[in-house]
């Protein structure tokens, strides 16, 4: 599935109009579940998985798959999107508890084959999380999962901010060869 994420990807660089439906279509669902477990609110989800997929369309072309998989460049963008939209309605990003019980973000709605592909790579990030420190894993899923700024986690975890973002940076210099 992976590859022909990618193949799709690059068909759509090049402006093919069915390559960008049918990636529309095997990859909106598990998009459709980040932005819904992000913003909380369907509408706002479909107005975010929107947007992204126009992104993705016109900026197909810089995909690199030598920096990671397709899937994982989607839902970037997805993310990104989502919380660029929490940000301009001055929300945040629904939290359960710090037990962080949302990390699976796809819902179980996903199509089988679809939600192994995710289940593999989310498997393989909750080992990686399990080897950092425990103020590094919260302050980074506080950061990239729920959408706090490095301000508002100094704030809410009464640290200094050059601590908390200290705790991130080395956290993910921790996880990048772990999830190589």
């Amino acid at each position: 599935m992976e590859d022909n994420f990618a193949e799709l990807l690059e068909l759509c660089a090049e402006q093919d109009q069915r390559a960008f439906k049918k990636l529309y279509q095997e990859a909106s669902p598990k998009l459709y579940s980040l932005a819904l477990r992000l913003l909380q609110k369907p509408e706002l989800a479909e107005d975010v998985l929107q947007e992204a997929f126009i992104k993705i369309w016109q900026k197909a072309g810089t995909y690199n798959s030598q920096k990671g998989k397709a899937f994982t460049w989607m839902a970037t963008v997805t993310r990104n999107t989502s919380l660029d939209k929490l940000r301009s309605l001055k929300l945040k990003a629904a939290e359960t508890n710090v037990q962080y019980e949302g990390l699976d973000f796809a819902s179980d709605d996903l199509e089988p084959d679809h939600q192994e592909d995710l289940s593999q790579e989310m498997q393989r990030l909750r080992e990686c999380l399990k080897q950092l420190q425990p103020a590094q894993r919260e302050c980074i899923l506080l950061s990239y999962y729920y959408g706090h700024t490095h301000q508002e986690l100094s704030v809410k975890l009464n640290k200094p901010l050059g601590t908390v973002k200290a705790w991130i940076r080395r956290g993910l210099e921790s996880l990048k060869p772990c999830l190589s």
